[in-house]
């Protein structure tokens, strides 16, 4: 084998350099950006102050409101700026996300809101969080990163990363997750 490899220095040296250059060329060109902050395209249809809500069987989903909403009607995707975010549970409890900006992506039936990211509820309960919260579509079910969860009846909620219906009150905390409760509190 190593012999071999001696004789054909040339040939081996070569294919290895294409093979490295089309690697190369395929993460820097082809793949496509993971980053949430991706730049959005220059062709955008633009509104100022809109509104957009989702509604079933008569009742509110969920509504967003924003500053500036642009629409890429290429990829169905809505980049917003100053979001707010109000989000109906099945009882009816309603949660108001505000954050600088957001993304609604249809065609993965995701809002994804981006940080600083603060939230509470009609029942007075709060959410914090420094990275994004996701809200689906379809399962109706909020989710993101490192959280703090602050209820109404003194008890706080603090995890890596969280999962919860639009009222608080169905959270699922992993890693290094933490229940206190004030003392004097019922």
């Amino acid at each position: 084998m190593i012999a071999y490899m001696k004789k054909n220095k040339m040939p081996l040296l070569f294919g290895c350099t294409i093979i490295l250059l089309g690697l190369a060329w395929y993460f820097l060109l082809v793949t496509p950006s993971s980053d949430g902050n991706a730049k959005k395209p220059d062709h955008l249809v633009e509104f100022q102050g809109s509104e957009l809500e989702e509604q079933q069987a008569g009742q509110l989903v969920w509504r967003l409101t924003a500053e500036k909403i642009q629409i890429d009607t290429d990829t169905n995707t809505v980049y917003l700026t100053k979001p707010q975010a109000v989000i109906v549970d099945a009882d009816g409890t309603e949660i108001h996300i505000h954050a600088e900006t957001g993304i609604v992506r249809r065609n993965e039936q995701v809002i994804e809101i981006k940080p600083p990211v603060a939230a509470t509820t009609d029942a007075n309960d709060a959410l914090q969080t420094d990275g994004a919260v996701y809200y689906n579509m379809s399962t109706r079910l909020i989710s993101g990163g490192k959280v703090t969860i602050n209820r109404h009846d003194g008890t706080t909620l603090a995890g890596d990363a969280f999962e919860t219906n639009a009222a608080l009150d169905n959270v699922t905390l992993t890693g290094h997750a933490k229940v206190t409760k004030e003392e004097g509190t019922t």
